[in-house]
């Protein structure tokens, strides 16, 4: 397929299309290949390093409470990076995980990260593009996630070539930015077709980490979903079946940072004009044997790389063809139910749970939720206005919404409601209370009952893909995403328990939810609750 194909060329449309119905059936109509079955034995390394380089090491976590003047610098970056997509803790509890066994044995001890991944597969990657004023050597430096430091993998001032593959050639940061990029079969050996929409959400999840993050210091967020994607996965070395860069967001470096080289590990030679950019050239080390490709996520990437090269596109100022339509109710629901107001802290009171402490405590329940204690109101409210809030969320809205099914909230009667951001509000609606159960997800992770609210971000992909184009499925997949990222670090410093999960069974919970009425599809669900009391697990922090 010709990736220069204008955005609503009908081929790549239809291809969507396709995958979201393959993805949405999956229980029913299997979307792996015919005798597919995964090799465990040559499943990826979950981290991606490069041993031909030297590395920088990066300082851990050391975000304090004043910000670097105008941007970034490298304590910062490095704690943004440990922080989002480092590993920050060694886990171990007794839940309904079926891999529990595993996890007990120093090889296969579970790494608690900041920012969750489906499956606990970790596909994306990080590539800083670093260029002259940059505090590192001009080039492609990899963020090598086991390691917590930067591997320079290509020399060259890479901005310009960035710049215009955003189609802004003139205009953002001189010092760089940080490419997203996804590895295709980190997931898909496990996951197969279902990987590609598993790792849209990861790459959401992300952004919403990084966003918190950016919120919480003062620093910018703008990332950008639009671009000329072949140029920028040549740069970092991908060919179109492995993967590809799928997100950027740029790296403004504080004032006194700019042009310095730092100092200890990070010293370099003085400054000189770098060359042109040089593409990666050399290979990750990759424990798999034998990799393999798979149709549908090779036919939707393609799809959804399409462009009509009308521009920028930003997470901050989205096309008006992707700004499609408002939530209905939010303007004629007349019985819209006032959340609790919103009260900040006061200014004299120290913060319960900093972002940094709730990132590293975020774990998903794996189905230790308390059956029959009720969440508090209030508590429910400060989670759906964290999931409103952020650049992501914005991207789509009007066009993805919450909407929640609530068995046991103090204050709610029990029952089915979408959430009006603008209102601060919920909106009954008219469908019989849905008794969710082993019929919406079969997994044994979960106890679906147990779960006292359960929210599930929803679009409707045919209305939206005809308006704006094939690429509005990954930006659907990364709002929700980076929505429940922001639910579950929320949750996580309200003391109450979460879990995400993507692999429900679609039709059966979008009638459940009365979703089906108006053709939506649910894009993932985020279980709430209290954890249950009296459990045994290892939380071992790593700084």
């Amino acid at each position: 397929m010709d990736q220069t194909r204008p955005l609503h060329q009908p081929g790549a449309a239809q291809a969507v299309s396709d995958y979201v119905h393959a993805v949405r059936t999956r229980w029913t109509d299997p979307i792996a290949p015919p005798g597919f079955v995964p090799d465990w034995a040559d499943r990826p390394a979950p981290h991606t390093y490069y041993p031909q380089t030297e590395r920088l090491p990066l300082p851990l976590h050391t975000v304090s409470a004043t910000t670097p003047r105008g941007g970034y610098d490298m304590p910062l970056l490095g704690s943004f990076l440990q922080l989002s997509a480092g590993v920050l803790s060694r886990r171990w509890e007794i839940d309904r995980s079926p891999d529990r066994a595993r996890t007990e044995t120093v090889t296969g001890a579970r790494w608690g990260r900041g920012t969750p991944s489906g499956g606990g597969a970790y596909p994306l990657e990080l590539y800083l593009a670093a260029g002259p004023s940059a505090p590192v050597p001009a080039g492609l430096h990899h963020y090598a996630s086991g390691l917590h430091a930067l591997e320079q993998v290509a020399s060259g001032d890479p901005v310009p070539r960035v710049r215009s593959a955003l189609h802004t050639p003139t205009d953002g940061p001189d010092g760089g930015f940080l490419l997203c990029v996804l590895r295709f079969w980190k997931s898909a050996y496990k996951y197969n077709n279902f990987a590609y929409h598993l790792m849209l959400h990861d790459l959401g999840a992300f952004l919403g980490s990084w966003d918190l993050l950016c919120r919480e210091h003062g620093t910018e967020a703008d990332p950008r979903l639009d671009f000329d994607d072949a140029a920028l996965s040549r740069l970092v070395g991908q060919e179109p079946g492995e993967g590809g860069v799928l997100a950027v967001l740029p790296l403004p470096w504080a004032e006194h940072e700019a042009g310095a080289r730092g100092q200890g590990p990070l010293a370099a030679a003085p400054p000189r004009e770098p060359g042109p950019a040089r593409p990666v050239r050399l290979s990750p080390y990759g424990r798999s044997r034998r990799t393999r490709e798979f149709p549908m996520v090779t036919a939707v990437h393609r799809a959804t790389s399409t462009t009509g090269g009308g521009g920028p596109c930003s997470l901050a100022e989205p096309p008006e063809a992707v700004a499609v339509g408002s939530v209905a109710a939010e303007a004629v629901a007349v019985e819209a139910l006032p959340l609790p107001a919103l009260t900040p802290a006061p200014a004299d009171r120290t913060r319960p749970a900093p972002l940094a402490d709730s990132l590293a405590r975020r774990v998903s329940a794996n189905g230790r939720f308390n059956g029959v204690r009720p969440v508090e109101l209030s508590a429910l409210g400060e989670l759906l206005a964290a999931a409103a809030q952020g650049r992501p969320p914005e991207v789509f809205r009007g066009s993805t919404r919450i909407r929640l099914a609530a068995h046991r909230v103090t204050g709610l009667a029990p029952g089915v409601y979408d959430y009006l951001p603008g209102r601060h509000a919920l909106a009954p609606v008219p469908v019989d209370v849905p008794n969710l159960d082993e019929r919406v997800y079969a997994l044994s992770n979960y106890s679906v009952g147990q779960a006292a609210v359960t929210l599930v971000p929803h679009w409707h992909p045919e209305r939206t893909v005809a308006r704006a184009g094939p690429r509005a499925y990954r930006y659907a997949a990364v709002a929700a995403g980076a929505s429940a990222q922001r639910i579950q670090v929320a949750a996580t410093g309200a003391g109450l328990a979460s879990g995400i999960v993507l692999g429900f069974q679609g039709p059966v919970l979008e009638a459940a939810l009365g979703l089906d009425a108006d053709g939506r599809h649910a894009l993932l669900c985020v279980f709430l609750g209290h954890r249950q009391e009296g459990e045994a697990r290892l939380d071992d922090r790593l700084y």
